[in-house]
């Protein structure tokens, strides 16, 4: 057989053998406009997705580099690791539920419409295939399972602890929560369902409020404190070691009130902390409160009090004090004794 001959079914090999890997690849399909289009920057899905983009726009997904917040914990990104998450490069690039890594383009636009939505073959994926619109997406299984949110959301256990709930048993998501459903209007004036991305979370009360309850009581000579974790598919609080909820107590004579004091502190802490996170934990320990979970603590009442004023706080860092912004306070209650 002569050398062209040879050369020409090899090529011809290696084309079919290119293009199962195609239809195999992340179980996706091929993509129509992957070659039309280069997708870099938020900044091309806007003039199509103005809302999705306004409520994108302002998200902590998106200012997770800028975030000052973010920056002064990071030692201004000192500390490289964050980069992977709070500046990823696109989950299909280093694949869904893997560890991302970080990219040197679009600083403002951090966890971006690209980050999420650009597809292993370079074209877009979405939660339905689209190809009478521009940008043409593709249903990706992938992009809409758990391992989406797992590559950045794992990396202290958050999906983990999800898995472990009952939320995950009832086939309710990180974006079933998350992503609400939406009203989308379409140009002739109909609508269409939709998903919010405005991602809220722990800077949210109101958010907040959904995920526990609280009760406070004097049952004979103790104050009974009890949180319960009731709307949280994950630990409360989750996520960063950074994060607090402090159950805090004061007793009042009738001369003046006393010094406000910690009860209990759900938290993961620090690698090198010393110290336990309350007394009677074990160094090290995390004191999150699961899904579906709640924790009991009981107090002794002085003598002479006449009232206890009982306060709920979360707060982004733990050594912040109860003026500081990054403390909220979720429920006050006064027991007149």
């Amino acid at each position: 057989m002569r050398l062209s001959s040879r050369i020409a079914i090899a090529g011809a090999v290696l084309a079919v053998f290119a293009g199962t890997l195609v239809f195999l690849d992340s179980g996706r399909k091929p993509h129509a406009a992957a070659a039309e289009t280069r997708w870099e920057s938020s900044t091309q899905c806007r003039d199509c997705h103005r809302d999705v983009y306004d409520e994108w726009q302002g998200s902590h997904h998106q200012i997770s580099f800028t975030n000052p917040e973010v920056r002064a914990l990071s030692e201004d990104f000192r500390l490289e690791e964050c980069k992977d998450c709070h500046l990823p490069r696109p989950l299909a690039v280093t694949g869904f539920g893997k560890r991302t890594l970080p990219r040197r383009t679009n600083f403002d636009e951090g966890v971006s419409c690209i980050t999420c939505h650009l597809g292993p073959d370079g074209g877009i994926v979405g939660r339905n295939d689209r190809p009478e619109v521009p940008c043409r997406p593709v249903r990706n299984e992938q992009f809409l399972a758990v391992s989406a949110c797992e590559s950045c959301h794992n990396q202290h256990g958050t999906t983990d602890q999800w898995r472990a709930s009952t939320f995950a048993k009832q086939g309710t998501d990180c974006s079933s929560c998350h992503m609400p459903a939406v009203d989308r209007a379409r140009q002739d004036g109909s609508k269409r369902l939709g998903r919010g991305h405005v991602f809220p979370g722990c800077h949210d009360k109101a958010w907040l409020d959904k995920t526990y309850t609280f009760d406070a009581a004097a049952i004979g000579d103790e104050l009974v404190l009890t949180l319960a974790n009731v709307g949280a598919g994950h630990n409360f609080p989750t996520e960063e070691r950074h994060r607090a909820v402090d159950m805090m107590y004061r007793f009042a004579t009738a001369a003046s009130p006393g010094e406000w004091q910690r009860a209990y502190r759900f938290r993961m802490p620090y690698r090198d902390e010393a110290t336990p996170v309350n007394p009677g934990n074990a160094t090290g320990e995390n004191t999150q409160l699961p899904a579906g979970e709640q924790k009991t603590v009981r107090v002794p009442i002085p003598a002479g009090t006449a009232a206890i004023e009982v306060r709920l706080w979360y707060r982004l860092t733990p050594f912040c004090g109860d003026e500081d912004p990054r403390s909220t306070m979720l429920v006050e209650k006064r027991i007149e004794r």
